[in-house]
């Protein structure tokens, strides 16, 4: 597991959708990113925000151990490698496309709607991001009871959700920035003006909110982006910061649609988004 909370909570889902479709194996989830000098973005995040207490690699080692088996990792040497290097039987399978694992061992590649083919006795480390919403239609029922987020306890937030309550077809419009950019995945401002202006001709929309780690950026390019075309509608959500960013998540689950570029955070709100009859538009 690593990455960002979206990339978290995905990868929880392919772990309970994996568990469920063999209980009898015993599964444990390699933690070793949340460990070391290079931890991402907040750490791991699902047991303070959502309760799940996980079954961590970490915990079937002494700390001196694992703390050489994060040292090596740091130094390119992956966690599987060294269980692989050490002794114990493992193979590997990737989700396709997913190259960013060292490893030396039987290695091959799995994509959604491919055969399963996995031995009971067998040791095996899945490697991947899991961003699809296949493995949560399996297994919906079990995660929505798992997913369920604190009520909020401030009166920005409560206001917040009270408006979208009372608006007719709220749509949330996430604009993510940050590492999208510097990784060159940030869709140009065109591509929400178009989208933005397409969908509102065609629903009618009695509340936009704008989520975005980078409001300021949003301001100064509100034209580029056709916000300007939507200002009298436009609530900017700009309250949750530092360690409550992730009430924004739990408020774009909220709203019925969903304009974004390719972020698994805002992938996650349409998931988790309970209105029957929900659109998310992405740029994935």
């Amino acid at each position: 597991m690593n990455g960002g909370l979206g990339n978290q909570l995905f990868q929880y889902i392919f772990y309970r959708w994996y568990s469920k479709l063999l209980p009898q194996v015993n599964i444990v989830i390699d933690d070793g990113k949340f460990w070391g000098n290079d931890v991402p973005h907040h750490g791991y995040e699902l047991e303070r925000i959502f309760g799940l207490d996980l079954p961590f690699l970490s915990r079937l080692f002494t700390p001196d151990v694992w703390e050489h088996m994060v040292n090596m990792r740091q130094q390119g040497l992956d966690i599987p490698e060294q269980l692989r290097m050490n002794g114990l039987p493992l193979r590997a399978i990737r989700e396709k496309g997913i190259t960013n694992i060292n490893f030396s061992g039987d290695i091959r590649d799995f994509a959604v709607g491919d055969a399963l083919e996995v031995g009971i006795n067998e040791n095996i480390y899945w490697h991947g991001y899991w961003l699809t919403d296949s493995f949560y239609n399996q297994i919906t029922k079990e995660i929505q009871k798992e997913l369920v987020f604190p009520p909020f306890d401030d009166i920005y937030n409560i206001q917040v959700q009270e408006k979208i309550n009372m608006a007719n077809e709220p749509t949330a419009i996430h604009i993510r920035r940050g590492d999208m950019v510097s990784l060159g995945w940030a869709a140009p401002p065109a591509y929400y003006k178009q989208t933005i202006g397409d969908f509102d001709r065609e629903h009618e929309v009695s509340l936009y909110l704008l989520f975005s780690d980078d409001i300021p950026w949003c301001e100064e390019n509100a034209e580029e982006l056709g916000l300007l075309d939507i200002s009298d509608r436009l609530l900017v959500v700009d309250n949750n910061q530092g360690d409550d960013y992730w009430r924004d998540l739990q408020l774009m689950s909220l709203c019925k649609n969903r304009i974004s570029d390719r972020s698994s955070f805002s992938l996650l709100a349409g998931l988790l988004c309970s209105y029957i009859g929900k659109q998310d538009i992405n740029n994935w």
